[in-house]
């Protein structure tokens, strides 16, 4: 008998919000950043979160001092599932720092999967549909970034958060990271998804810094977008009344089926990133990332549809 099928059904009420995967997202316009951060900064979040659930398959190791930032404004986004598909739809706007994560076992690379480790949401719908089913670490916040079609020079993320941590401190709202383009450059159109990872690999690859891992583990990160599709790893624990232990700790797995290319470009563009400090969110002792500023490797825009699938557990306490 699986953990899963001696609980009880999902009690909804009328007023309970959270809906059924899996869902729809169309006209998705991420952009993206790569930055550098630390791996043992990196590996160190890893172990706090996926390697704290007990699994004796295998262990999560970080591949590259590299995360990725993105700003997708999500158009429409509806689930899939009888019974929610009716309710309506909405906007989404997720911004997401981006781990590449390995599962070892026996030493060597089983799988590869990108851990969505920080991620900020702009409405309050998105925010507890993806803490309570999918896991995700998720947050409000404000932000700018171009549409559709708009010059992409100017992108921002502001939080409400504590800053600095002092008794006497308000909450309000601060700054926590800002891209801008410094320089213009060519843009140069790809027609296939594929198309586009093989290309990012390809020029992140001379980076000498940028993977650790050897050839045969970077071959199975590019076979594993011929679907074509993203596969997401995410922590998900809910804490009891004190705060002191979890009721629930998982690792979980959703994959991201990408549906549509409606267009695909990577930018020579050269583009600032700007870490500010909030006492709330250190994402320069999370991941490493320095405060302060950094030019990002590779720009890219894909405008996109795809199915964000239900979760399933890899392994849980509970």
């Amino acid at each position: 008998m699986s953990k899963t099928s001696g609980r009880p059904l999902f009690s909804r009420f009328p007023g309970n919000v959270v809906a059924k995967p899996p869902c729809r997202m169309t006209n998705a316009n991420m952009y993206g950043f790569f930055i550098k951060g630390k791996t043992n900064a990196i590996q160190t979040y890893i172990d706090q979160t996926l390697n704290s659930v007990p699994d004796d398959t295998g262990q999560y190791e970080c591949l590259s001092p590299y995360v990725l930032l993105t700003f997708t404004d999500i158009q429409n986004i509806a689930s899939l599932a009888p019974g929610f598909a009716e309710q309506g739809s909405m906007q989404e706007t997720d911004i997401i720092i981006w781990l590449p994560v390995a599962k070892m076992v026996k030493g060597k690379v089983d799988h590869i999967y990108w851990y969505p480790a920080f991620i900020c949401v702009n409405n309050i719908y998105a925010l507890i549909n993806g803490i309570n089913t999918w896991g995700y670490n998720k947050y409000l916040c404000d932000y700018t970034m171009p549409n559709i079609g708009e010059n992409p020079g100017k992108f921002s993320i502001s939080v409400d958060a504590f800053q600095p941590f002092t008794p006497q401190t308000k909450m309000a709202k601060h700054l926590l990271m800002e891209v801008t383009k410094v320089n213009d450059g060519p843009t140069n159109k790809v027609s296939e998804f594929i198309e586009l990872i093989k290309e990012v690999f390809t020029l992140l690859s001379a980076e000498k810094s940028f993977f650790n891992m050897d050839i045969n583990a970077l071959k199975q990160l590019l076979s594993g977008f011929k679907q074509p599709q993203m596969d997401q790893i995410l922590f998900k624990q809910f804490p009891d009344g004190s705060g002191e232990k979890a009721v629930y700790q998982g690792i979980m797995h959703s994959p991201s089926i990408i549906k549509k290319i409606h267009s695909a470009e990577i930018y020579e563009h050269e583009y600032d990133v700007t870490l500010h400090q909030v006492d709330t969110f250190r994402l320069d002792e999370a991941f490493g990332i320095p405060l302060g500023t950094q030019r990002a490797l590779l720009p890219f825009n894909v405008l996109m549809d795809f199915d964000q699938e239900a979760a399933f557990a890899l392994a849980e306490t509970n």
